[in-house]
């Protein structure tokens, strides 16, 4: 455990580095207390879901937590790990270079502390010192808001040939929990109302029966659901690009520690006894995280994704200790249809100052300048969706959109 002091007019800094378990636990309960006063905690910088993904991985990631005191009391605390990462250049959907790099990796909502104003430059410039001290290579700060003091920091203060431009910019969306299920049919418009009704009235004319609904939350649920979302995700796009459901140790981990601290909420739709869809949740504090989603293609014109997606909204409106939906990562039409807020967040990457690491961030700026471009281009004559869609059809081999 690395500590630094650093005398400045407005106090006495000391900058600590965990970098293994037994150090972690020692911070622990700083870290469930800063955690615990953040605005909107997000389960992914939660300590003991932190822990089972990092202990997961093994040897390929270690931890890497910036502790920073100010006059002996916590201000801030940085929530990262050290490991490869494999950084993709694309050109439009079309991965051009993956080259590996020794990253530091900062989980989403894994700054802690609510830094504002000059407080966001010293963490920043701590950051960039480690690039300097060669600790790793590049560093990966993870959907980060756009509106925050410590985005506009992290993008303005590496040099020209270090920081990161042009990032890719995506809506992060909310719904907010209805009173009740026909508050939410009341809200949309009366021909979405009756599509939404129609999907559920024929899907279950077709497959009638009272056990469709099949919900997981317990330890002895996990292999099933897993098995089941897994085979699910691997006929997706998603599954294809590597974001769905995978039955593996690190899936394993994650999802029992979820069950353990009550947060695991998955549900299955069944067609008879067939599994048609399924939707994996986290229920963290007030917040219900929708993680992943997917149904077989095969049920694509039955709409199973909207149907279950209703169904899940139905239970959580009668919970009342859930007042939010968060629909996590993605761009996906559905969420602007459901979303009641949503705010403007990217990933920001900041390099070392290496001749080969300026070479592959040039190289990346240059192609997420002609992504832009393109972007724009194929926005105005109005075939964006159309674009998606060709890509996530050759990308499934028997694959549903992924969309409720």
């Amino acid at each position: 455990m690395r500590r630094e002091s650093d005398k400045q007019s407005s106090g006495e800094w000391k900058i600590i580095v965990v970098r293994n378990f037994e150090e972690i636990e020692a911070v622990r309960p700083i870290w469930e207390h800063m955690q615990r006063n953040e605005p909107c905690p997000k389960p992914n910088a939660d300590i003991d879901r932190y822990l089972s993904v990092v202990g997961a991985r093994g040897d390929s990631i270690r931890p890497h937590v910036i502790l920073f005191e100010h006059n002996g009391s916590p201000a801030a605390m940085i929530v990262g790990w050290v490991g490869k990462h494999q950084l993709e250049l694309k050109l439009g959907y079309k991965a051009l270079l993956k080259p590996s790099f020794r990253c530091l990796s900062v989980v989403y909502g894994g700054v802690l502390g609510q830094p504002e104003g000059d407080f966001c430059s010293l963490l920043v410039s701590e950051l960039m010192k480690q690039l300097r001290d060669r600790e790793f290579d590049i560093i990966q700060l993870s959907h980060l808001r756009t509106d925050t003091d410590f985005y506009q920091a992290a993008r303005k203060m590496p040099g020209f040939l270090t920081r990161c431009y042009l990032p890719k910019i995506d809506e992060h969306w909310r719904m907010s929990v209805p009173e009740n299920i026909d508050h939410f049919y009341e809200s949309r418009s009366g021909r979405h109302r009756r599509n939404l009704q129609r999907y559920i009235r024929k899907f279950e004319d077709e497959y009638p029966g009272e056990s469709k609904y099949v919900k997981y939350t317990s330890e002895s649920d996990i292999a099933e659901f897993i098995r089941i979302a897994a085979d699910i995700s691997s006929r997706t796009y998603q599954g294809a690009l590597g974001v769905g459901v995978v039955d593996d140790e690190e899936t394993i981990h994650r999802v029992t520690t979820a069950a353990k601290h009550g947060w695991f909420d998955g549900v299955v739709l069944l067609a008879g006894d067939k599994p048609c869809a399924f939707q994996l949740g986290l229920r963290y504090g007030t917040v219900y995280y929708m993680v992943s989603i997917g149904y077989d293609p095969v049920f694509k014109p039955y709409r199973v994704g909207t149907i279950l997606f209703l169904k899940v909204l139905e239970s959580l409106c009668d919970d009342r200790s859930i007042n939010m939906i968060d629909f996590y990562f993605g761009d996906a039409e559905y969420k602007k249809h459901y979303g009641t807020e949503h705010w403007p967040e990217t990933s920001v990457y900041i390099f070392a100052l290496r001749v080969h690491l300026i070479f592959i961030n040039m190289l990346r700026s240059s192609t997420m300048c002609v992504n832009a471009g393109l972007g724009y281009v194929v926005s105005k004559i109005g075939v964006v969706d159309w674009i998606k869609r060709k890509w996530r059809s050759l990308l499934q081999p028997k694959s549903s959109t992924g969309k409720v």
